[in-house]
């Protein structure tokens, strides 16, 4: 490609770099410019929406990038945030603001600190009727109501966008959500947002409710996701899935984790089928949800899933339903993979899991998991059940598993394994079963079972 086509490369912000006041207001232009925006073709983040998101004056965030004058460590700290700076490294940015301030001697640099944007670069009016929208007295309602009288929604916005944020909130927060939706449909999102976190949540969500689904998950995509999920939790159950459905999977399962089970429950039944698959294989979900999940989409697709998903995620999927149930599906795949999966569960879950399955089934996945994990198995079984277990190990694999199982559990098994009622009953197994379906292991080991056809139980 030719050089002259090449995008330029992005400079990210490193607070780490600062010593000097120029060099904070330096980090600062690059922070914001690379700040998180709601879809790739937006522009960067003006001086104006950072107002908007910050609460402050236009004037002091202007003076910060400048490199001429030390911010408060407040306002350094509010511009960090509202740029999408994890919490782990807004320290840094504190941090950095302090070192330019203890510099006792600052020299004027060679060069030329870096300017403040013009409005012909990126959009920021730097006053607005001789002022700043966050520098601007508030004003009440009725002041607003009286210069907005008569004119479009589009110029409405404009303006609004323009206006102190607290007396723009007081004046949304008493209009019908309906054209309360129109005006902030046709702001930038990123001040429209700023605005709707200053509303009650009651009068959010009948906003919201009035807006378009594309509107509604673009203006929620830039809230926190608890926050995000809270709105929809407000608004009409199908509109908020209908507004869930347009966003990425990822953003999707983000936020379907914080909302409660019945409404996640219409949403994940509203979804195609490749979406609610992509979503378990995205984001951790609760286990309920998970599971409405796996239980909305085929047998075939379901066994697909475990078959083809990272191992731990398919191993999650299968603990999170019911042991018989997880048993079905594990027998339907085919046995290494089961195996697989049985050695990636706690050992308590996979042998829940494998003593639903009848000892034939048992037995191939026995012979294929490792011998730690057989080990681990008996370790959490009831002794007689243990010994019983056992017999379904193939015979040149028992005494490995019994080297790998916990010593005094190991002696104990043994001990069992010479008792006349556990000799009885392998007699039991190796005569099979005459008819009918074959029992499950844990049918076979429960203490109850009845004595085998034509033989007498002698006492121990």
């Amino acid at each position: 490609m030719d050089a002259a086509l090449s995008p330029a490369p992005v400079v990210l912000p490193d607070p780490r770099l600062v010593t000097t006041v120029a060099d904070l207001g330096e980090q600062l232009h690059r922070l914001r410019l690379a700040a998180s925006r709601p879809a790739p073709t937006d522009n960067p983040l003006t001086l104006r929406e950072l107002a908007v998101l910050t609460g402050l004056p236009h004037t002091t965030l202007g003076n910060a990038e400048s490199g001429r004058v030390l911010p408060r460590v407040e306002v350094v700290y509010r511009v960090a945030k509202a740029c999408g700076v994890p919490p782990e490294q807004l320290s840094w940015w504190t941090q950095a603001r302090n070192r330019a301030a203890g510099q006792k001697r600052r020299k004027v640099h060679a060069t030329a600190p870096l300017p403040r944007p013009s409005p012909a670069d990126d959009g920021d009016a730097l006053t607005v009727r001789g002022s700043s929208a966050a520098d601007e007295e508030p004003v009440t309602p009725e002041q607003l109501l009286q210069e907005l009288g008569g004119v479009g929604v589009e110029r409405a916005a404009e303006q609004l966008s323009t206006r102190h944020p607290e007396s723009v909130a007081v004046f949304l927060g008493q209009l019908h959500p309906g054209l309360v939706a129109n005006v902030l449909a046709t702001m930038d999102p990123v001040i429209a947002t700023g605005h709707l976190s200053r509303l009650q949540p009651d009068h959010v969500a009948a906003c919201l409710n009035e807006m378009s689904p594309m509107a509604v998950a673009r203006l929620l995509a830039l809230r926190p996701v608890a926050d995000a999920a809270g709105y929809l939790s407000l608004m009409r159950p199908d509109n908020a899935t209908a507004a869930l459905l347009t966003m990425p999977t990822d953003a999707l399962g983000q936020r379907l984790a914080h909302l409660n089970f019945d409404l996640a429950r219409q949403i994940v039944h509203g979804m195609p089928a490749p979406q609610r698959m992509a979503l378990l294989t995205g984001s951790p979900l609760p286990e309920a949800v998970f599971a409405e999940i796996l239980f909305s989409v085929s047998l075939p697709e379901t066994i697909t899933f475990l078959a083809t998903a990272p191992t731990t995620t398919a191993a999650r999927a299968l603990t999170v339903l019911s042991a018989d149930l997880a048993a079905g599906l594990l027998n339907a795949l085919h046995p290494p993979r089961a195996a697989k999966l049985l050695s990636a569960m706690p050992a308590e879950q996979a042998t829940a899991r494998l003593m639903q399955m009848t000892g034939e089934q048992a037995a191939v996945l026995l012979g294929l998991l490792p011998l730690r994990t057989v080990g681990a198995i008996l370790a959490h079984l009831p002794l007689p059940t243990a010994a019983r277990l056992l017999a379904w190990v193939p015979a040149d694999r028992r005494e490995p598993v019994l080297q790998h199982t916990r010593a005094e559990r190991a002696v104990e098994i043994r001990w069992h394994t010479q008792r006349r009622s556990y000799q009885l009953w392998l007699r039991r197994l190796h005569a099979g079963v005459a008819q009918g379906e074959p029992p499950t292991l844990a049918e076979m080991a429960a203490p109850e079972s009845p004595p085998p056809l034509n033989l007498t139980t002698p006492r121990d």
